[in-house]
């Protein structure tokens, strides 16, 4: 994960947070509105109960007890049956029920309720005009009150209580605020993998980019070295023959200063041709034989196989085919992938080609019975100059996959660490359509 992904994801993070943390300010910002309007509500009720009863309501109260029907009784009642409120209780200076609205709910001359739920509102609230009292609850409800002073009766309090209905409401808020916020974090996240997987394509492009120019300012390089090589070269080779002639005794120097000079030129022109785009130039009316070509590259090296204890088998009779190859490429295709092989494969080992024409195409393959290739090597298998041997230049492949998909064909390679290696060479017979593809897999080799 580069820098800019990682920003991003905490960009997202951080968004995803502060859209989850406003919901939640927000429903509990509407909330305590909520609370707030309530206990003004009742704070105004009780208030103007309290306004309602005078001394001698309450002496008459007292004597008539809860079950009375005096004007305290009357009035009382009615205020909960016209504003809805689940009670209201008369205390007197030394917090004693004078009257309560709920019947078996607090005893005349008993000690309040209001006064054990909260000793300290009842006593600020014979000081001053209303008090809320904290929210408490009965039973299974939650419950709100406010207490009032009555005026001309010092120390006597009025307490209304009600429950709260704003449970809808705030479920409703709630549901919207988890949704939105929901939404908000999806499309946050949403956003965010669309962004990273813009910057992943945009890195991936730029190191294609480095590559391509890194490689055409090497194949710039590789054709001038290969220009300045190959005539120091030519001359080399050109007085080794002479140098034959003069001197009997020098024909083995002269042949191994020749052979030398020619796996030095085949190397420089591989070079070369990588540098100029192996397959692009391939003429249009180029012609090859198949079977010629491979059968002539096979009789080149059956002696190396035979020196190195290789057994080179030629399975059934090749079948000749004409290609849009022409000859000296198609010889290079089977030497780079023989001698590939032929690296591949140990002393006592077998190397299987096979040569068979298929409807309107020509497949050849090379099959060995070497160690494998791993699967993260096998992916990065035709990659320029990518080798696993120390001597290698990493071109073969490379360059043979090149001039197959310049004829319209397809470089097929399978293998499996311990079972071997298989190469086929998938060509279109000339006058039929192009057509293949590139295919580098880890399953099992066929020969």
């Amino acid at each position: 994960m580069n820098r800019a992904q990682a920003s991003t994801l905490v960009f997202a993070a951080l968004t995803a947070l502060v859209t989850v943390a406003t919901a939640f300010v927000a429903y509990r910002g509407q909330r305590a509105a909520f609370e707030r309007e309530f206990a003004r509500r009742l704070s105004q009720l009780a208030e103007l109960a309290a306004s309602q009863i005078s001394p001698a309501d309450l002496t008459d109260a007292r004597v008539l007890g809860s079950d009375g029907n005096g004007l305290v009784a009357l009035q009382l009642d009615a205020l909960c049956s016209a504003t809805g409120l689940a009670n209201v209780s008369v205390v007197d200076d030394s917090a004693h029920v004078v009257y309560d609205v709920r019947a078996g709910f607090a005893t005349a001359g008993t000690a309040s309720p209001y006064d054990t739920l909260s000793h300290a509102t009842l006593e600020r609230a014979r000081e001053t005009r209303s008090v809320a009292f904290p929210p408490f609850r009965r039973g299974a409800l939650e419950v709100r009150a406010a207490a009032a002073r009555i005026a001309d009766a010092p120390g006597a309090v009025l307490v209304a209580e009600d429950l709260p209905r704003w449970g809808p409401e705030l479920s409703r808020l709630r549901r919207d605020l988890s949704l939105l916020a929901a939404v908000s974090v999806l499309a946050v996240a949403a956003l965010a993998l669309l962004v990273m997987r813009a910057n992943t394509s945009q890195v991936g492009l730029e190191r294609r980019l480095s590559r391509a120019q890194n490689l055409a300012a090497m194949g710039r390089m590789t054709a001038t070295l290969a220009h300045e090589i190959k005539n120091p070269l030519a001359i080399i080779r050109g007085s080794a023959r002479r140098l034959a002639k003069l001197e009997p005794e020098a024909q083995a120097l002269s042949d191994s200063v020749v052979e030398e000079v020619d796996r030095l030129s085949a190397t420089v022109n591989r070079y070369l041709q990588f540098a100029r785009g192996a397959g692009e130039g391939v003429p249009a009316d180029a012609r090859g034989l198949v079977a010629g070509t491979l059968v002539a590259t096979l009789d080149l090296l059956e002696g190396e196989f035979r020196a190195r204890g290789i057994e080179l088998v030629r399975e059934a009779k090749f079948a000749e085919a004409t290609v849009r190859l022409d000859d000296a490429s198609l010889k290079q295709v089977w030497l780079n992938l023989l001698q590939n092989a032929l690296e591949a494969c140990p002393e006592g080992g077998q190397v299987r080609v096979r040569c068979a024409v298929e409807g309107s195409r020509v497949r050849v393959a090379i099959a060995d019975d070497g160690a494998g290739i791993a699967p993260d090597v096998l992916a990065r298998v035709g990659e320029p100059f990518f080798t696993t041997r120390a001597q290698g230049t990493g071109l073969g492949v490379h360059l043979s996959r090149q001039l197959v998909q310049g004829a319209g064909g397809a470089l097929e390679l399978t293998s499996r660490a311990g079972a071997g290696t298989t190469v086929q060479v998938v060509l279109p017979l000339a006058g039929a359509p192009a057509g293949g593809f590139d295919h580098y897999s880890s399953g099992p080799a066929v020969g």
